[in-house]
């Protein structure tokens, strides 16, 4: 996560049409498209942080400020404890500061210890990327009847851009960033063992504020990998479109 930088209206133009060209794109392929890792916002830390966490204690006692969020993953090959913590603001303007995200997995080092195996990359001097919001949530979106951890980091400006990484374990219960994607304007849904996301899909001239069309996409897991599948384009004014259960 960058530092976020006030809007220019000559960019977000560029952005805007930039993303709309690639929407469309994607709509022509009616879900042939299967996300990977690339480009993810977690990654290998930076150094080893192990620590304990006894049985009795709650998650919270692995947040560095002791100000932010955290929970318990119970995937299909082992518990993982994701924390999430915000630090100050950065802009008088602009909502962002930056976010420092740890996903712990157990660790033999130390009694009942727990080790970060990915995390939030500092970005200079700021202890992670930047962002107007981030969180977590804990939800099967794979279908095996085992939780997985899918994280939003929505950015600020009028673009409300959402980028979002899905983490999963490896068989030896390594946690991994099994899909990353990003969404304009987006909202993203968790649902009976999928992710479902809403974004506008704009004609060349339309608005920022004012796309034309919206589209649901339903992103499903099969075959190792995560595919995305256009369900509807609508008028913007028909679609019901819910809240986002990330960023």
């Amino acid at each position: 996560m960058s530092r976020a930088l006030r809007p220019c209206a000559a960019f977000a133009l560029v952005l805007l049409a930039t993303l709309a060209v690639s929407t469309s794109a994607g709509a022509k392929d009616a879900g042939g498209r299967t996300l990977g890792a690339k480009d993810a916002i977690l990654g290998a830390p930076t150094e080893i942080v192990i620590r304990p966490l006894a049985p009795t204690q709650g998650c919270h006692v692995l947040l560095d400020s002791g100000d932010g969020d955290c929970t318990v993953v119970r995937t299909a090959h082992g518990d993982l404890v994701v924390t999430v913590e915000p630090g100050p603001a950065i802009d008088d303007v602009l909502v962002s500061r930056p976010w420092a995200v740890r996903v712990y997995r157990p660790s033999s080092a130390i009694p009942e210890g727990w080790e970060v195996a990915l995390s939030t990359q500092p970005q200079g001097e700021d202890p992670g990327p930047s962002y107007a919001q981030v969180t977590a949530k804990v939800a099967d979106v794979t279908g095996d009847g085992y939780d997985e951890l899918v994280l939003g980091y929505r950015s600020d400006g009028t673009g409300q851009i959402l980028d979002f990484d899905v983490v999963g374990t490896d068989p030896d219960g390594t946690p991994r960033v099994l899909a990353h994607d990003q969404v304009y304007k987006g909202n993203v849904r968790t649902r009976g063992g999928r992710l479902v996301t809403y974004a506008p899909v704009y004609r060349r001239n339309d608005a920022n504020c004012c796309a034309t069309w919206s589209q649901r996409d339903d992103v499903t897991f099969r075959g190792g990998e995560f595919h995305v599948r256009k369900v509807w384009k609508v008028p913007t004014k028909q679609a019901h479109v819910p809240p986002s259960d990330i960023g």
